[in-house]
């Protein structure tokens, strides 16, 4: 059994968690993207973090997704989300959610497609 397992499984249903708050405000008009995308970079950071200590793989205290993606490659996993993509969402763990800084475009439904093929990537992973 993998001993990395458990908190594997406790990271990807943080990310699970993320998941669900970024699909309940992309339905919500009124939500501010900037909140939205803050929780799609979430679940993707946190999906990328369960498949990486399901491998065993140690990983500084970041959010940099760009960081995460490095370490993955590293160590031959391949991250099913465009690297560009991955770039534009990265910032919004921190930097762009306070106001007059100007965020990178991201549209919800790119950002809906990049959580749901990292998640689905992710639960594979758990096997």
């Amino acid at each position: 059994m993998n001993p990395h397992i458990e908190q594997a499984k406790a990271l990807l249903a943080a990310a699970r968690r993320d998941q669900i708050t970024f699909r309940i405000l992309r339905r919500a008009h009124e939500a501010p993207a900037e909140t939205t995308l803050f929780h799609a970079q979430q679940a993707i950071e946190k999906g990328l973090k369960s498949v990486l200590v399901v491998q065993g793989i140690v990983f500084p205290r970041t959010h940099d997704l760009i960081e995460l993606c490095e370490l993955a490659s590293r160590h031959s996993i391949i991250v099913p989300v465009n690297r560009e993509l991955i770039a534009r969402l990265g910032p919004y763990a921190v930097e762009f959610r306070y106001f007059g800084v100007k965020a990178p475009e991201v549209t919800l439904a790119e950002a809906e497609a990049a959580v749901e093929a990292l998640m689905a990537w992710a639960h594979t992973q758990m096997a």
